[in-house]
Order: C-alpha cells, then structure tokens, then sequence
C-alpha cells in the first residue's frame, strides 16, 4: 500500500492517481498509526546474533521507517486542513480541526515530500536485510514476518 501511494503521489487534483493517494492514504494512515503505536507498544524483536554493524544499521532503518510513516501519515492528514478544507475521502468531508496558516500548509508540504522520499533508501535496505536473512543468515527471520515469535515480537 505504502509502494502504491508513493507512486501516485504526484497525481493532478481530481486524477483517479490523486483520489487514489488522498482517500487512500487516509484510510491506510490509520491502520500505518497503529502499527507504529504497536511496534512502539511492544518494542522491537531482539536483535539476531550477527555483526554489531549490522544490528546498529538495521535499527536506524527500522525506526526510520516508523518515524517515517508517523511523519507522512499526520503531515498528510495536515495538508488540505492548513488551508482550512476538509479532508476529502472518497467523497467524504473530513473538516478541518484547525485554523487556515499557509506558512503551515507550506511546512507540511515540504516535510510530506521529503519524509516520503525518504521510504525509498529505507526500503531499499530493509529489502537488502531480509534479503541477508533469507539468503545467506538462513535463521526463520522472514518466518517471523508471518507467525511472530512468543510475546508477539
């Protein structure tokens, strides 16, 4: 889904690409919140016994996907709300908790975009780690992805 609005986010207003990454991306936003407030709530899984490096690097990337989709999540949900419209889903009007500010509006752009270009280096090396574990580490780390270990981690 995260893939899907990436590559729709430079659709014109009223495009089915817009519609699409608007209505779409408020409906996912609240289940991407959860699984941060989630993956927050029960902390991370325990680091598997390989190099330091590569438990640092895949921590940095790992909370930096979180902070990410917290960050594309709420600055999405801000921007038509800064200019004081509702949010549309799907048809639907979500109005506007806060006050019109196009000094804002303009901020939440800017960190809209850059948060979300930051998905595609993240991604990128999230793959490459999974792509370690299941190819050369060869412990079930990808297992864990379908039936989580005990504690749910």
């Amino acid at each position: 889904m995260v893939l899907a609005l990436f590559f729709t986010h430079e659709g014109e207003p009223g495009s089915t690409a817009y519609v699409f990454h608007v209505s779409g991306g408020a409906i996912a936003g609240l289940f991407l919140l959860w699984r941060v407030w989630h993956r927050i709530r029960i902390g991370a899984p325990e680091a598997p016994a390989q190099a330091v490096l590569f438990n640092v690097l895949a921590r940095i990337v790992h909370w930096g996907l979180l902070l990410a989709i917290g960050v594309v999540v709420v600055s999405g949900y801000l921007l038509p709300w800064t200019l004081g419209q509702e949010l549309d889903v799907f048809g639907i009007g979500l109005p506007s908790p806060i006050g019109a500010s196009q000094s804002w509006h303009g901020l939440m752009e800017r960190v809209h975009d850059v948060a979300g270009h930051l998905f595609v280096p993240l991604l990128i090396l999230h793959v490459l780690g999974a792509m370690k574990h299941a190819v050369r580490d060869r412990r079930g780390a990808g297992m864990r992805m379908i039936k989580p270990v005990a504690g749910g981690r």
